[in-house]
């Protein structure tokens, strides 16, 4: 078997009959409104014969993986494989491209192309995340593709015993699909202080996987984005020390931890499997990380056309936008009541431009409603009013636009909301009723000892937000802090309040 990367989370696997292609991701717009660009452009590797594959494989629905340029460019009866989630995006994401063939597979479950090559998805626990881990079987030989999924450690395990034991090549990213901490109002020392707790969290979770599958080969992808619009460009520097750092970052901080089995594969390279050998692509022969800020430079002069493009479809509202926002959010208050309880508090929305206005809903019991004034609000959002139309009515997904960058946001008390981003995000009955029924489930009662500052603890072993082992994934902090590495939630030991997020309470025990 061999890999090929086509740059980002992009994977091309071929056997000596199947070509198949993972998380494609090319578009000379770039994804997320013209905000994410390829790090390095992988624009050489759009070829006739790349738009012929066997078949296609989307691990979710993000548009750094899901990439509707190029989709539409398939033949329409490729046969395009996809994990089953509660929410239907995904799938209507894919349609809207023109594909037909789209063969949805619960996880777990094989899908066999040919003699040569079988597939199948293990998706994250809770379905308020719905990213999954690509496992592909090619002339024998196992790569586990995490891309963004962040599976816990039995899942890890338990894919090892699925295929055999060994896995030949774990491809897992270091760099996160996030807006936090950049768009927030926070000081530049304060941003600078959170960004690099994020990125070192997600260099731990990397270090537990790689221990975890004991993969011959681990090949750190799937990031990170640049940005080459001059109004985003400020966010390269979160390369540095921040939460995008680049493939060779990755590598240096996993030498430095002992784990040395690792590979760079930039747009083109190629991994042959069965000799465990790389062979470069010739174009990269002068290209060096070291010189990210000249090659952004130059790179953002050839995509200045591709932005202004993509910003004209986006013009400026003509008349006020105040009655199609109140009828939106009138509507999402009315669609689950545990969403409206979780979130609990009053979101104001400041949009600026014409048809724009200072707008507030508020999820509290008793208060609920949509009000023509934002008032005192606990989390905000400010953007530009040529954004909202689209969001309002569908055409542009809440995650999409927040994964832009193109807003600020503020809160307080400084603790993450995830079910107002759920509610934003799924937007259905069905979805949200499945996140309500799983985090309901989340058993409280199985308990783990924790010893930190000199103290014992019996805590609950499974996260309050997602239900993750933290027998697995839990990591002690000073101060007496608990954080789970899965989606650093982090925990006071003696009270069980979550100090970074909003969610239930650790049941827990000073003994």
């Amino acid at each position: 078997m061999k890999i090929t990367s086509l740059g980002h989370a992009g994977l091309k696997v071929e056997t000596n009959n199947i070509t198949l292609l993972v998380d494609p991701w090319l578009s000379p717009e770039g994804a997320f409104l013209a905000s994410w660009f390829q790090y390095p452009s992988n624009e050489h590797l759009v070829t006739p014969a790349l738009l012929q594959p066997t078949a296609l494989a989307i691990s979710h629905e993000h548009l750094d993986h899901l990439d509707p340029w190029f989709l539409a460019q398939v033949p329409p009866e490729t046969p395009i494989i996809i994990p089953r989630y509660p929410s239907p995006i995904l799938k209507q994401k894919i349609t809207a491209t023109g594909l037909k063939k789209i063969i949805e597979v619960p996880q777990w479950e094989t899908v066999q192309l040919g003699e040569e090559i079988s597939i199948f998805f293990v998706s994250e626990e809770s379905p308020m995340n719905q990213d999954s881990a690509v496992v592909i079987v090619g002339d024998g030989e196992i790569l586990l593709d995490l891309n963004d999924a962040r599976l816990s450690v039995a899942q890890l395990c338990s894919i090892r015993t699925k295929v055999g034991g060994v896995i030949d090549v774990l491809a897992l990213q270091g760099a996160g699909a996030s807006w936090y901490p950049m768009c927030y109002e926070y000081s530049p020392e304060r941003k600078q202080e959170l960004s690099q707790r994020k990125r070192i969290a997600k260099f731990s979770y990397l270090e537990r996987a790689i221990a975890s599958v004991k993969p011959v080969t681990a090949i750190p992808f799937a990031g990170p984005p640049c940005f080459l619009d001059p109004e985003l460009a400020a966010i390269n520097s979160e390369m540095e020390n921040g939460i995008f750092p680049d493939q060779q970052q990755v590598v240096d901080w996993l030498h430095h931890q002992g784990v040395h089995n690792t590979e760079i594969l930039l747009p083109g390279d190629v991994f042959d499997v069965t000799q465990e050998s790389k062979k470069a692509d010739p174009i990269w022969s002068d290209f060096s990380f070291s010189d990210r800020n000249s090659y952004i430079e130059n790179y953002a002069q050839q995509r200045t056309t591709h932005i202004a493009n993509l910003k004209a479809h986006y013009p400026e509202p003509k008349k006020s936008l105040w009655e199609p926002f109140c009828e939106y959010f009138q509507s999402l208050l009315a669609m689950n009541s545990y969403f409206n309880q979780k979130i609990g508090m009053r979101v104001g929305f400041d949009i600026t431009g014409a048809g724009g206005g200072k707008w507030a809903v508020d999820f509290r019991p008793g208060w609920e409603g949509v009000y023509n004034e934002i008032g005192e609000c606990s989390y905000g959002y400010r953007f530009a009013s040529r954004w909202l139309p689209p969001l309002l009515d569908g055409k542009l997904l809440w995650e999409d636009f927040f994964l832009s960058l193109r807003f600020v946001a503020w809160r307080n008390p400084d603790i993450y909301n995830d079910h107002l981003l759920g509610l934003l995000k799924f937007a259905s009955p069905q979805s949200l009723q499945a996140v309500e029924d799983y985090e309901n489930s989340i058993d409280a009662q199985q308990q783990i000892t924790i010893h930190s500052e000199g103290q014992t603890y019996k805590v609950q072993r499974y996260c309050p937000h997602a239900g993750v082992d933290l027998q697995e994934v839990g990591e002690i902090l000073p101060g007496g802090i608990l954080r789970c590495l899965s989606h650093h939630y982090e925990f006071d030991l003696e009270t069980g309040k979550c100090l970074n997020g909003k969610c239930k309470l650790l049941n827990t025990k000073r003994i």
